[in-house]
């Protein structure tokens, strides 16, 4: 084992060798509740030889925690208010969810005005599901500690808002405008 130390506004490459495409995540396993709600936590997109990613195409989610208030402040990606997203219209789009709360699961949802979506599963907890279980399904899906879940949508042009929190009340919501 080789350790070194990363000091502030530093960084450092680590190579992972890993053993197939898929969306996964790390995190801390030292003092977990601090460094966790500290940010020390990250998604980790894993692409078949020859694919690239593409972050108008592919969108990853990262769920976690802020401070030790109860109830926890959800941070998604590391912020509460997040950005309005473009998405170009009649190309699929992947949506990619992980969360590494130190408790609790959230519910990603999809919706137009207030009607639920449709995506088609298409991944989790890192390996792609069989087809009988990659179908098209309602937008909405609790995502648990530690779990990772992917989503195909084809965005039809409109206002649409992707949310996150509990399974009616979303604490992070961000608007999404497809052209």
């Amino acid at each position: 084992r080789v350790y070194s130390i990363v000091q502030q506004r530093d960084s450092f490459v680590a190579r992972l060798t890993l053993l197939r495409a898929g969306t996964f995540m790390y995190h801390t396993h030292f003092n977990d509740v601090e460094q966790l709600t500290s940010g020390m936590y990250g998604g980790i997109v894993v692409l078949e030889p020859g694919q690239r990613f593409d972050p108008a195409r592919d969108h990853l989610y990262v769920g976690g925690w802020d401070g030790e208030g109860y109830p926890p402040h959800l941070l998604i990606n590391g912020d509460s208010i997040p950005k309005p997203l473009e998405l170009a219209a009649g190309v699929p789009h992947r949506f990619r969810f992980v969360n590494i709360g130190v408790a609790g699961g959230y519910w990603p949802s999809l919706r137009r005005d207030s009607a639920l979506l449709s995506w088609r599963a298409v991944a989790k907890d890192g390996a792609d599901l069989p087809p009988a279980l990659a179908r098209v399904g309602p937008a909405q899906l609790r995502v648990q500690v530690g779990e990772t879940a992917d989503f195909v949508w084809m965005a039809e042009p409109g206002n649409y808002t992707l949310g996150m929190g509990t399974r009616v009340d979303p604490a992070w919501v961000q608007r999404i405008v497809v052209r």
